[in-house]
């Protein structure tokens, strides 16, 4: 008895040692066939780390990954908080750009792999590149993540298409220019760049576009032959892609709200099926047609979570005090790069100054420290900046005091912003840009006015090798009828210029909505 219990013990601690994929494929096997081998993982070849992850239990890191995370410029990324301004709004939104990326990293492995199955071509290498597009994506993030591209950077430097995926690929060259490990280890992962894994990872990173020169070599084969590469990062085409998956559940984890999209299911339902574009066979990834319900799950979270977080109107005031705080320390705070002294905004020219670049920018600006001054005088606008800062501490925020929704047919942009500041402050020499401020919001399911799905493929139960575009006829009738709703708001940043600001938007939304009615 005590030898029969004793065998169950160690048959089910094995059992446990090996993955569930592993034992599955076991148990399924026939009898008359060898058993299948589970798919490869990722190379053991420089050891792993174990991360417990929140949102995806626990996560093993491995290959040259591991190398990566441990160097200064990745290990920035638990200074960059994930949702900006929210964590002024939400107190459980302390999450980092770190283990979003560690989890993107984890997505994007295992997705891959799942894909690998049933299609032998993608090789273990490329799964690899995958993963490091994965875990590099938001090397570039500013300060308060998409308050420094999206904010400051367009009110510091007018006409600039700088962006965070820039900085990511820019990023990635410093970190292994400055450390020899991990140098060498890409070296011989690309052996001297001779096989092109760092182009395509940077291309991964990208999406396939906005890249500065015209593809070449293995970057331009892989686009080609293999698109379905890139659509597991960062996915330019239809926006499903393994970077939203985790920051939908991390976010929703982490602010209390409901995601009702399903990755996993996703995934194991997905393959890879040849199809025709303009004339030519190529491999993309397929959703299995029941899924199309779940995928409009994951944009309506999307959705929600941008309205109710990150263009929440308490958040969105408390972004803007950021950038009009860093805007007056950029006159004056210096960061060290690698050829002198940098300003806030021009750090995205030298990766050295903007590896140094984080959160913690604020404090640094609040404390009594010279900052690069050459006295211990504080300049005018230093001193504005630290109020603004000590504003936010005190919950004495901008208040937004009107919002509009535009009609479809409103074409008004940024650029239209100037213009609507000029018209409320008119004749009001005590109105400028010192007591109110406009921003745009913008609440879509991620390709603006499009239906998100009308670029996706799928496949049937029936013949699940032949791939199609959802039809009208197989879409749901509950969907909206149309697929983003814009708006304006306004704030005021002094409480006795509130009902003042107040009553001219209130005139200059009467008039607007007057010139473009809703249909």
């Amino acid at each position: 008895m005590t030898r029969l219990y004793y065998d169950d013990v160690i048959l089910r601690r094995c059992r446990i040692g090996h993955s569930r994929f592993t034992h599955d494929y076991l148990l399924k096997a026939d009898e008359d066939e060898p058993p299948k081998c589970p798919p490869s993982g990722p190379v053991e070849q420089f050891g792993s780390k174990i991360f417990k992850d929140p949102v995806h239990g626990t996560i093993k890191v491995t290959g040259l990954c591991v190398k990566i995370i441990d160097t200064p410029q990745f290990q920035r990324l638990r200074y960059l908080k994930q949702l900006g301004g929210g964590y002024f709004v939400y107190p459980g939104a302390a999450h980092n750009r770190f283990e979003h990326s560690i989890g993107t990293y984890y997505l994007a492995g295992t997705f891959a792999r799942i894909l690998q199955q049933d299609y032998p071509d993608l090789k273990d290498d490329e799964i690899t590149c995958i993963e490091i597009a994965g875990l590099c994506h938001d090397l570039g993030h500013g300060p308060f993540s998409h308050v420094f591209d999206n904010l400051f950077i367009p009110r510091v430097v007018p006409g600039s298409k700088w962006k965070h995926e820039k900085a990511s690929v820019d990023m990635l060259d410093h970190l292994i220019n400055t450390n020899e490990d991990v140098k060498e280890a890409f070296e011989n992962f690309d052996e001297n760049e001779t096989r092109g894994h760092l182009k395509l990872i940077k291309d991964l990173i990208l999406g396939g576009k906005n890249s500065a020169v015209e593809p070449e070599g293995r970057v331009l084969e892989m686009r080609r032959k293999k698109p379905f590469l890139y659509e597991i990062v960062n996915n330019a085409q239809t926006g499903i892609d393994v970077d939203k998956w985790d920051y939908f559940a991390r976010d929703c984890h982490m602010l209390g709200i409901k995601n009702n999209f399903d990755h996993d299911r996703y995934m194991k339902l997905a393959r890879i099926i040849l199809v025709e574009e303009e004339g030519v066979k190529v491999p993309r990834i397929c959703a299995r047609d029941k899924e199309a319900y779940n995928l409009y799950d994951m944009f309506h979270t999307r959705e929600t979570l941008h309205r109710r977080a990150y263009q929440h109107k308490v958040t969105r005031g408390v972004e803007l005090m950021i950038v009009d705080a860093l805007r007056l320390a950029d006159e004056t705070v210096r960061i060290t790069g690698s050829n002198g002294e940098y300003k806030i905004s021009t750090c995205i020219d030298d990766m050295e100054a903007y590896s140094h670049l984080n959160d913690n920018i604020l404090q640094f600006v609040e404390c009594p420290i010279s900052l690069g001054t050459k006295n211990n005088s504080v300049p005018d606008t230093l001193e504005e900046a630290r109020k603004i800062i000590r504003r936010i501490k005190t919950r004495d925020l901008y208040k937004c005091v009107g919002q509009y929704t535009l009609s479809s047919a409103d074409p008004l942009a940024h650029g239209d912003i100037p213009d609507i500041k000029e018209k409320i402050r008119r004749g009001e020499k005590m109105l400028d840009d010192e007591q109110f401020d406009i921003t745009l919001m913008a609440f879509d399911y991620g390709k603006k006015e499009d239906d998100p799905l009308a670029k996706a493929w799928f496949y049937g139960k029936s013949e699940p090798k032949e791939a199609f575009h959802l039809s009208d006829e197989k879409k749901s009738r509950m969907l909206p009828k149309r697929f983003q709703e814009r708006g304006i708001a306004i704030y005021s940043k002094q409480k006795e210029f509130e009902e003042k600001i107040k009553r001219r938007f209130k005139h200059w939304s009467d008039e607007r909505k007057k010139e473009f009615p809703e249909d």
